[in-house]
């Protein structure tokens, strides 16, 4: 099916009330984002240790690879599905839809009485965080005035890191202070779904997608001459490099940290401060790139932030020792390996027309997850097999140089604008 596309209206010139709103409002989203995704990965050593048989807890770090796996099959789902919608349907609708779905299902885990069902209740998690991801970034880059788009981005990918940082805040609290269950920390996931409610009518839609809207398909990738799944393809590895590493990864910063000490308070104690402190990096990582990108060019500053990662992630798994140091170098980590994320607010809506651009950054920031669930489960059962996390990280350490050569064989967009 085909339709008639209209010319984009012109961009404000300025920051006007609409473009101030749409931050707001899909910051406070990405926020929940981070918390919903975070937390999993802050409570799932005790989690585990209350759902698994006492015969399986050596085992956890191999369980906490399915439940990150589970929770990135969905968010690969959520994405693809997500991003086909949004450019059908409209950024508005289908963000609204992806934030009930992962509150519902972050609530329901609090419920949960086997790790099968934790992993479930993540599967929908993820399904509803992807789903929202790429039509919210499509909807605020293509609201935002040309020459603030990278720095709200920037701003934008940084929320998710305050939502780590809360579930890291939080379980300093609930879990070392007061001594509660894991449980409580989910039930907070029914925020996001009361703020929909109220916030609903005060959404605005794209004006650039309006009136485009028509049924994608993958075809319009491969335009004669267009040189777009050639971008598609190469912007993928990249997106591979980012999220294979994490998952593989910087996920199991947390729990390596709790694992160099033995109290379980002392425990909640120095996961919940790594956590932190990630997060904290993390968020100064997405602010700054969105102002490199504009100042250097969004293809170095992201050559930067790999070579960052490449050479953190060993000195951090192997060449440091006790908890303490550890702790504080997840300033550094968070900084590059988090602050990477920014890139696909940045720099991927600007390879792609109006008409597939939800589809094809959903499928960009999505499908590479499908491959990070593999190396959530690897790195997992190899964390349990060898007793540790400290070489397997240091192993899937590479896949931040591969990412940084993708990067060099993707266009420079800065200075060009968004694509019509």
């Amino acid at each position: 099916m085909t339709s008639t596309v209209a010319s984009a209206p012109p961009a404000p010139a300025g920051l006007d009330r609409r473009a101030w709103t749409v931050l707001a409002i899909t910051t406070v989203f990405w926020i929940a984002d981070g918390y919903d995704t975070f937390v999993l990965i802050i409570t799932g050593k005790p989690a585990l240790l209350d759902l698994l048989p006492t015969s399986e807890a050596g085992s956890v770090p191999r369980y906490m690879g399915y439940l990150l796996a589970l929770t990135l099959a969905g968010w690969a789902t959520g994405g693809i599905v997500g991003g086909a919608l949004g450019d059908r349907l409209g950024r508005r609708r289908t963000m609204v839809a992806g934030v009930a779905v992962y509150s519902v299902a972050t609530v329901a885990s609090a419920v949960t009485g086997t790790w099968w069902l934790l992993g479930l209740t993540r599967f929908v998690t993820g399904v509803g965080i992807g789903a929202e991801w790429g039509v919210g970034t499509s909807l605020l880059q293509e609201v935002w005035p040309e020459r603030w788009r990278t720095k709200g981005a920037g701003l934008l990918q940084a929320g998710f890191s305050v939502g780590g940082l809360i579930v890291s805040a939080l379980w300093v609290l609930v879990g070392s202070t007061w001594g509660l269950s894991w449980r409580w920390m989910y039930l907070f996931g029914l925020l996001p779904l009361l703020v929909v409610a109220a916030v609903f009518r005060s959404i605005p839609e794209s004006p650039r997608w309006a009136g485009r809207a028509r049924a994608v398909r993958w075809s319009d990738l491969r335009g004669a001459g267009s040189g777009l799944l050639r971008r598609f393809l190469a912007a993928l590895v990249v997106s591979i490099g980012i999220t294979g590493g994490w998952w593989a990864v910087s996920s199991f910063l947390p729990t390596f940290v709790g694992g160099m000490v033995h109290d379980p308070r002392r425990i909640a104690f120095y996961t919940g401060w790594a956590g932190a402190l990630y997060n904290v990096g993390e968020i100064l990582g997405c602010v700054a790139l969105g102002f490199l990108a504009e100042w250097w060019g969004r293809k170095p500053t992201t050559v930067l932030y790999f070579a960052g990662s490449a050479a953190v992630v060993p000195v951090v798994f192997l060449g440091v020792h006790g908890a303490g140091l550890v702790t504080w170098l997840q300033l550094v980590a968070g900084f590059f390996t988090g602050g990477l994320y920014a890139w696909y607010a940045v720099h991927t809506p600007e390879l792609f027309p109006t008409a597939v651009r939800a589809t094809a950054i959903s499928s960009v920031f999505s499908g590479a997850r499908y491959l990070a669930m593999a190396g959530s489960i690897v790195s997992g059962s190899l964390a349990s097999a060898i007793g540790g996390f400290g070489r397997t990280a240091a192993a899937f350490a590479p896949l931040y140089l591969i990412g940084l050569a993708a990067v060099l064989f993707l266009p420079e967009t800065r200075g060009r604008g968004l694509p019509d």
